[in-house]
């Protein structure tokens, strides 16, 4: 049997609704910045905003599997920092049975490629502690844990400082 592979292709309009419905899946809130829903509308402004990429100073790709077309999940680069050559990376694989068939770490690969093709040289990624999948993640694809965060999140009724993961594309 043969492994099923992913491609990455910019995110679009078309992709609204999937998007709309995995921003708002509270599950992934507790590993996620997010505390509210977000509407259609906010979706559709992301997806324009992020047609410049130099100006929205990030990028978003959705994951699709590759013999079908569909997709399972997003990619993304945030805090893209042009001067300092650095951006956040953040992966979601939106279904549970889509999970921990190597798609994440594909899709990391295809973005880092896409990284360096904007100029960044490292990337950064701040993860919670009890998100022990995000850190084998990582860590498989060569992130290194380099401290915690500086920032506070208030989680489930607690305050907890997150870990910070990076990875240095050019040497």
């Amino acid at each position: 049997m043969t492994k099923r592979q992913v491609y990455i292709r910019y995110i679009d309009v078309m992709d609204a609704e999937h998007v709309l419905d995995w921003e708002n899946n509270v599950e992934g809130w507790n590993v996620e910045e997010n505390e509210t829903p977000y509407s259609i509308f906010d979706i559709l402004q992301l997806i324009h905003e992020l047609s410049d990429i130099q100006k929205a100073k990030q990028a978003r790709w959705i994951i699709c599997e590759k013999e079908s077309g569909e997709r399972i999940g997003a990619v993304d680069l945030t805090e893209i920092d042009f001067e300092q050559a650095t951006a956040s990376v953040g992966v979601l694989i939106a279904e549970k049975e889509n999970r921990r068939n190597g798609f994440a770490s594909q899709a990391l690969n295809f973005v880092e490629e896409e990284a360096e093709k904007l100029g960044v040289e490292r990337l950064f990624s701040t993860i919670f502690p009890e998100n022990k999948a995000s850190i084998q993640l990582f860590e498989k694809c060569g992130f290194q844990k380099i401290g915690k965060s500086n920032d506070v999140y208030f989680i489930d009724g607690e305050y907890i400082k997150a870990l910070l993961f990076d990875k240095w594309l050019k040497k």
